[in-house]
């Protein structure tokens, strides 16, 4: 969505804050958000994938965000500042109004003949301000005087990536440190993240939306982990069959990636359900056979089991970067 002459990429609404004082980034509109589970309701709120795109036509750019959650509960709410792909500046966005000054670096003719020498997917003149992927942060003000983005400054191939905490981008520590992010990197796309924290319930609701999209061109869906203690394997069969059935035949000309469980506790303790699971994923995958239907195991993603945290559920950075390398692979032997 657009604001103030910015893009608000990943962005599908700005909602009013309780006082009236600041707005909230949604990344899926509001009526559906209000449709879903309550975590996923929260998490669509948490600006993961978010970014504030322009090209800067004054001298100095103001950004002023704020904190809406406890940073102690949740982690650093961190801000990265990106011409293109290069980094330039990151913050620290506090519960009191934080300030964030964007200025051209001095060096921006060469960010940019080395952006076009190397064939770097973003333009260097390109303003990318990358949100937090967690918590929800408010939108109080931006100042400047801004160009929106061209479509030549951003790659062409759009990536969705849907799934849990994990494609939100828990543990992550920095908003690029996802695995979502990592693959976009990796592959030079623009990421569409729809990670939901907790809230990954494979529901129709979702199911229609991501079908009724057509501004992607390559989805990741990773299933399982937020329901496998809530439901039973018949179940969850049902939500597989209507999730990828509705989203690969609505798009039967696109690359879409169906993952099951990554590498997590479940698969120390002998629990049966997870390889059932797994066999939902893959068989609807293989009933289906579709020739850009693929599947692909979670535990071929996440190898080391020093790539998780204490937990054993979610990713560390090491484990993030280890899923971005292999399922960028996998992606790219594919789709080349």
């Amino acid at each position: 969505m657009l604001y103030k002459n910015a893009e608000l990429y990943n962005v599908q609404e700005l909602l009013e804050d309780e006082r009236g004082e600041a707005r909230i980034f949604t990344r899926i509109p509001n009526d559906l958000r209000l449709r879903i589970n309550g975590s996923a309701q929260l998490a669509a709120l948490q600006t993961a994938g978010c970014e504030i795109r322009f090209n800067l036509k004054s001298n100095l750019a103001k950004i002023i965000l704020k904190n809406a959650e406890d940073v102690s509960t949740v982690g650093l709410p961190i801000v990265e500042i990106y011409q293109g792909c290069f980094l330039t500046a990151w913050y620290i966005v506090g519960v009191e109004p934080t300030e964030i000054s964007v200025e051209l670096p001095e060096n921006i003719n060469q960010l940019n003949s080395l952006t076009k020498e190397n064939g770097l997917p973003f333009d260097a003149n390109l303003t990318r301000v990358i949100l937090p992927f967690r918590p929800t942060v408010k939108l109080i003000d931006i100042e400047g005087h801004f160009e929106l983005p061209r479509p030549e400054q951003t790659p062409p191939v759009k990536y969705l990536a849907y799934g849990s905490s994990i494609t939100h981008g828990a543990w992550a520590v920095r908003p690029t440190g996802s695995y979502a992010q990592g693959i976009a990197q990796l592959l030079g796309i623009d990421l569409i993240n729809l990670g939901f924290g907790g809230g990954a319930y494979l529901e129709r609701e979702i199911a229609d939306y991501i079908a009724g999209r057509t501004d992607w061109d390559i989805a990741t869906l990773e299933m399982g982990i937020n329901i496998i203690s809530s439901i039973e394997t018949d179940e969850f069969a049902g939500h597989v069959d209507y999730f990828v059935t509705t989203i690969t035949k609505a798009h039967p000309d696109k690359w879409i990636f169906c993952i099951d469980l990554f590498t997590c506790r479940f698969d120390f303790e002998s629990d049966e359900k997870i390889a059932a699971f797994r066999d939902v994923v893959r068989d609807k995958v293989e009933e289906l056979s579709m020739p850009k239907l693929v599947y692909i195991s979670g535990s071929d993603l996440l190898r080391s089991v020093n790539g998780l945290t204490a937990d054993l559920v979610h990713p560390s950075p090491y484990g993030m970067e280890e899923i971005a390398v292999n399922l960028s692979k996998i992606i790219r032997e594919k789709i080349r």
